[in-house]
């Protein structure tokens, strides 16, 4: 991962770059549009700037990451500064991964800025009226695939001023100083999937939601509505303009850096973002009366021996021993899927037949145990499925997009105690 930190003093601040940011090596250099965004945030703070794997000077990719990638890369970079806990500026899909890893990383995150953010940017369920639809995304990529190195794109970030002579070139500069066409279609495409709605409510960070009336790419109603869901989160209107905020960068750096720098926040509570794994053996009280109890407990520790490599190997942590089965969980769901989908195969050549149930939501810390409605609904989930079967819900399925994971619809079931129905997928490998 390459990184650079400007500045010498104060708080950490991190910048989560969107679809594109010029890379490190060039964003302060003199006539990048971010210069002088560098330079006004960086007399305050110690900000971080880093190129997204697969752009920039960063590693190549063999595709489009993740989100779980993405955290994690994330993770990286605050590691290798030495940051325990740092500030995030998140732009458009770069707001989005800031959003997912306060969630998901509470203690690591002291506030959040978010700037022309959405909950999602295309139109993937009837009940969010902006973002593209999918003939507009299409004629995007198609955009992307003819003209990427002059400008593609450019109306929409930059609205009229495209049309100033320099702009487009200048896009188009930073463009093929980031990635190839066909590379910058993959991240365009996980752009438009990508949807956090389901965990706004976890954020647990004073967050600064900024947005422009005018903005083509993500229209103020849908980031007034992203601060909205979220519980400690205020939301302040710029000045008019396009997304591409290089007209107002002086109000811009004003307001974040005035955010970020003032009174300290309280710790992190416990009330954390988890993703879960439930299993149960099927048919365990069946198998105990065939086999006898001497054989049967020589079953019960190989299954917590594979059960304990394979949580080592996807980064789980055993929340409970439920005596059939286990209650685990992890900081992605992703990790959380695919642990589960490794389970069956490797209990089922012991002779173990297991259903798993994957969920992501807030849990609730109290000493060594985990409570509150998401556990319970992982809980539902898990007991839905079959032999073999590893269920989830439509959740897991929004934020593990890219991971390469199928998720078959299943329809909505009424689960146990929760007022609403649930849309419950079956989850497969996409190899399977």
């Amino acid at each position: 991962m390459a990184y650079r930190v400007f500045g010498a003093s104060g708080p950490f601040l991190i910048w989560i770059p969107g679809w594109i940011l010029s890379n490190v090596d060039m964003i302060d250099e003199l006539g990048s549009p971010y210069a002088e965004i560098v330079d006004l945030i960086s007399q305050s703070t110690r900000f971080i700037i880093f190129d997204k794997r697969g752009t920039g000077l960063s590693d190549p990719s063999s595709g489009s990451l993740s989100v779980a990638e993405r955290i994690d890369d994330v993770c990286a970079v605050l590691d290798a500064v030495g940051a325990d806990r740092a500030a995030f500026f998140g732009s458009s899909e770069g707001g989005s991964i800031s959003v997912l890893f306060a969630a998901t990383y509470p203690d690591r995150v002291s506030k959040l800025v978010l700037y022309g953010t959405a909950a999602r940017y295309s139109q993937q369920l009837p009940d969010f009226p902006w973002g593209f639809d999918p003939g507009e995304v299409e004629a995007q990529l198609d955009e992307i695939d003819t003209h990427w190195g002059e400008g593609a794109l450019a109306g929409l970030f930059f609205g009229a001023a495209a049309g100033t002579p320099g702009v487009r070139e200048m896009f188009g500069k930073q463009q093929r100083a980031m990635l190839s066409p066909t590379m910058a279609k993959l991240w365009w495409t996980r752009f438009m999937e990508l949807d956090v709605h389901g965990v706004l409510e976890s954020v647990r960070a004073p967050t600064l939601v900024l947005s422009r009336p005018g903005d083509d790419l993500v229209p103020i109603e849908a980031a007034a509505a992203l601060a909205a869901a979220i519980p400690e989160a205020h939301f302040q209107p710029l000045p008019p303009g396009p997304h591409a905020p290089f007209d107002i960068i002086e109000d811009m750096a004003r307001v974040s850096v005035e955010f970020v720098i003032g009174k300290p926040t309280a710790p992190a509570d416990e009330r954390i973002l988890k993703s879960m794994v439930f299993t149960d053996i099927v048919g365990s009280t069946q198998q105990l009366s065939v086999t006898g109890d001497a054989h049967w407990r020589h079953r019960l520790d190989a299954h917590d021996h594979i059960v304990d490599s394979l949580l080592k190997k996807y980064g789980g942590t055993r929340a409970k021993h439920t005596g059939d089965g286990i209650f685990a969980l992890f900081d992605g769901p992703t990790k959380a899927a695919r642990c589960a989908l490794d389970l069956v195969p490797a209990l089922a050549a012991r002779g173990i037949a297991i259903r798993a149930g994957v969920h992501i939501g807030e849990c609730e810390r109290r000493g060594e145990e985990w409570s509150g409605m998401a556990v319970h609904t992982g809980a539902r989930i898990s007991a839905l499925a079959k032999a073999g079967e590893v269920l989830a819900g439509r959740t897991v399925r929004d934020l593990s997009v890219g991971s390469g994971l199928r998720f078959e619809s299943m329809g909505t079931r009424q689960l146990k105690g929760l007022p609403e129905e649930t849309e419950i997928f079956r989850v497969v490998n996409s190899t399977a």
